[in-house]
């Protein structure tokens, strides 16, 4: 009988031993199969956003925002293409072309041509997000040239740097 017992035990310990490399087997295989079935549905998203991503404009090399200083702009006028993100106001950086930053594409591509001339955002002042956010969807649209005037209108007409008045514009 005891020689049975021992023979139980050995049996029981090879049954553990099985069931626990079932059990090890089992979640390893669950872990591929979620990893595959997420894989899986990763391709099956990104064939159906093609069709929207063929209509995304990116650039094909990376460009950098260069920041300009009041002085770099007014050196610049003139020579870039000055764009104030507002779409519209009182008075602008003289010479600039007025672009909301929500504009749709194709208001980007009537005003702004040339994808490789030197571009100047600006808006508001320090606090306005509106020129960052062109200046970034420029970048997404292939423009290459593309730099930054954080102090806005506000500091331009602080520092008495010319502006178009655009109230005078739309009198005459």
């Amino acid at each position: 009988m005891l020689m049975n017992q021992t023979f139980n035990r050995e049996e029981f310990m090879n049954t553990i031993m099985i069931r626990l490399l079932s059990a090890v087997s089992l979640v390893v295989v669950a872990i591929l199969g979620a990893d595959l079935l997420a894989a899986e549905t990763t391709k099956k998203g990104t064939k159906a956003s093609n069709h929207a991503k063929k209509h995304e404009a990116k650039p094909t090399t990376p460009v950098v925002i260069a920041e300009k200083n009041i002085n770099e702009v007014e050196a610049i006028l003139g020579k870039a293409v000055i764009v104030d993100a507002r779409g519209s106001g009182e008075e602008a950086i003289k010479g600039a072309v007025f672009l909301a930053a929500n504009a749709d594409d194709k208001d980007i591509h009537a005003k702004l041509k040339d994808k490789t001339a030197e571009i100047l955002v600006y808006c508001g002042s320090v606090s306005c997000p509106a020129s960052m956010t062109l200046a970034e969807r420029l970048i997404g649209l292939g423009y290459t040239n593309i730099a930054h005037y954080a102090g806005g209108i506000k500091e331009w007409t602080e520092n008495n740097k010319p502006t178009d008045d655009t109230k005078e514009k739309t009198k005459s």
